[in-house]
């Protein structure tokens, strides 16, 4: 049998119970006044808790759960409990145009980065296509990588340079952007899929049909 604590041995021993102070802690009406002492102090606690987070609210906004990347997303990666988190924000603090629900299957259209909300923007549609995975307002296009290509992965940002070759002249030819931030969409051994924006698509397919291509590893655009 364990030995008794010295607190429990004194609460036990018969001169604790002849002190006055234990005599006092008997008595019915001080017990519950104790009692309610008690309660009003923790009511009062729970009560400045939640004026202070009215306060924070009528500052901030009322708190709103959103998605929020835990990890860096790749163009094409899902959008699912493995790089997604719900959080609450304050309504101050969430862009304009955070999603409010993510379907199963959705996928990133283009990279997300750990931390950042998730934006109606950078969501494409289900089953992650191709076409599911382009962004607003871009196409995709495959670039021959006959030329060579930098050691980019998806979700990059590149850019395309043609050169249209001029056989009425002894000069080189000059090189042109015909895409600026592209994204890297997939690699393969003859070509690299990007996705461009869409009023650029004319003067690539040209490019690609009448001249030379090739893929140029860029920063990626601020923002």
């Amino acid at each position: 049998m364990p030995t008794p604590s010295p607190l429990r041995r004194r609460a036990e021993s018969p001169a604790w119970r002849r002190s006055p102070l234990f005599r006092l802690l008997r008595r019915p009406l001080v017990y519950w006044s104790a009692v309610a002492l008690l309660v009003v102090v923790t009511v009062m606690g729970v009560a400045r808790q939640s004026d202070r987070q009215r306060q924070l609210e009528a500052v901030y906004g009322e708190l709103r759960q959103v998605p929020v990347a835990v990890s860096l997303i790749r163009p094409g990666e899902p959008l699912d409990a493995a790089t997604v988190q719900w959080q609450a924000r304050p309504t101050a603090g969430v862009p304009s145009g955070a999603v409010t629900e993510l379907a199963t299957g959705a996928v990133a259209a283009a990279t997300i980065y750990p931390g950042e909300v998730v934006h109606g923007e950078r969501v494409a549609g289900l089953g992650g296509g191709l076409s599911s995975r382009l962004p607003p307002g871009t196409a995709a296009v495959s670039v021959p990588a006959g030329y060579g290509v930098p050691p980019v992965r998806p979700g990059d940002s590149v850019s395309l340079v043609a050169v249209f070759d001029s056989f009425a002249t002894e000069t080189a030819p000059e090189a042109r952007i015909v895409a600026h931030h592209a994204t890297v969409l997939e690699l393969g051994e003859e070509a690299v899929t990007v996705a461009i924006q869409a009023g650029e698509m004319n003067a690539t397919v040209s490019a690609l049909v009448w001249g030379a291509v090739t893929v140029v590893a860029v920063n990626a655009p601020a923002g």
